[in-house]
């Protein structure tokens, strides 16, 4: 495959332009398969780089597993109120798994990790700060997009919090996912990690997802969750060198 980077970046300013209507029209139940198919499309280039790097049988087996682990730990949340606090989600974003969790959840969350664990490597090769910068840039990115898809209501928080309505203990849910998640890849990749034909495409859902919830924080006067959006934007394009859709290595 090729370097399909130039790609990306057109529909990552197709995205912001998508952000502007999604932020200014009334979001419907009626649209929810609209919003699956946005959010299955998204996942696609980093499920395909995963597959394009680790092999069909062993890549979709990473994708498989941790899909798995993004439906049981977001289930478990909203049954218990733990790790993320005690929220629901609303109908905009796909029928219900056990009536609980959308079955768009592992490809919202799936891409996120993919692309994080990717940039973690790139700091280090030691596992348990590997595992630890995974969790920092999940972290990064939910400060993003979960204020904009709460103002959107996408899902709810029985409990308020100070950053935008959000509960303090969402976010230190996230950082505890994303590092068992990092664990959990650690032990299924057994030291792929560091290998240097890893594409850069890995990392192209993360950005198109930010490229999108980026300028929707943005034009819901959400300024905060919009600046951390850009400065990760950049992070993200440094570390790929502008190559976010390159499947060649």
């Amino acid at each position: 495959m090729k370097d399909y980077s130039l790609f990306f970046w057109i529909t990552g300013i197709i995205l912001v332009i998508i952000a502007f209507f999604v932020t200014n029209m009334p979001i419907k139940s009626e649209m929810a398969f609209i919003s699956g198919i946005f959010i299955i499309a998204l996942s696609l280039p980093a499920y395909f780089a995963s597959i394009k790097w680790l092999g069909y049988k062993k890549g979709l087996f990473f994708i498989i597993i941790m899909s798995i682990y993004a439906v049981s730990i977001e289930t478990f949340a909203i049954i218990t109120g733990f790790p993320y606090s005690e929220f629901v989600y609303t109908n905009l974003i796909g029928f219900k798994v056990f009536g609980y969790t959308p079955y768009t959840v592992p490809f919202a969350y799936v891409p996120l990790f993919i692309g994080s664990i990717y940039l973690a490597a790139l700091k280090s090769r030691n596992y348990i700060e590997i595992s630890l910068f995974t969790a920092f840039f999940v972290l990064l990115a939910d400060l993003v997009l979960d204020p904009a898809a709460v103002a959107l209501n996408f899902w709810i928080y029985k409990i308020q919090g100070v950053y935008y309505g959000i509960p303090l203990m969402n976010f230190i849910g996230w950082i505890l996912t994303g590092f068992l998640a990092a664990v959990v890849s650690i032990v299924l990749l057994k030291g792929k990690l560091f290998d240097p034909n890893k594409p850069e495409a890995l990392i192209s859902s993360l950005f198109l997802i930010l490229c999108f919830w980026t300028p929707s924080c943005f034009y819901l006067k959400l300024w905060i969750p919009g600046i951390i959006g850009t400065v990760f934007l950049i992070f993200i394009l440094n570390g790929s060198k502008g190559k976010i859709g390159n499947y060649s290595n």
